[in-house]
């Protein structure tokens, strides 16, 4: 392991492209009203959760780093060299690490399912971009 070559600028843009890619999710052009429905939010619960944006968006963003950056090392570890094993790399992270780790509470919490596909979506799609990002800027 101590081989593996990471682009931390790379690592960087893959942790904005993640985090950019979060904002438009959750905006009213995709997956806000969904959401919203499912959650059982209002435009008022909204605004509430709004106050404790700035904490929340440093922490998200923290956190897309951390990912990248380890999504880089599985990369590198597995020497992919094309979009498509990328891809393949991204998937197959996302589903076994993030897809079924994030199942359970849904369903043992009877959590709305809606909120957990709205999740997984975002999260699979964001591991995709970011594999890309990482892949083909070795």
């Amino acid at each position: 392991m101590d081989n593996i070559a990471v682009n931390y600028l790379a690592v960087l843009v893959a942790g904005v492209a993640y985090s950019m890619l979060g904002g438009l999710w959750y905006s009213p052009i995709l997956f806000a009203k969904p959401w919203m429905a499912a959650m059982g939010l209002t435009e008022a619960d909204t605004e509430q959760l709004q106050k404790g944006a700035p904490a929340a968006y440093a922490t998200s963003f923290i956190a897309s780093l951390v990912a990248a950056f380890v999504l880089a090392l599985a990369i590198g570890v597995t020497g992919v060299t094309t979009v498509q094993g990328g891809l393949t790399t991204g998937f197959f992270i996302w589903f076994g690490f993030v897809a079924t780790t994030n199942a359970p509470p849904y369903f043992y919490e009877d959590r709305p399912k809606k909120v957990y596909l709205i999740y997984a979506g975002y999260t699979l799609a964001s591991f995709l971009v970011m594999s890309v990002i990482l892949t083909i800027w070795r």
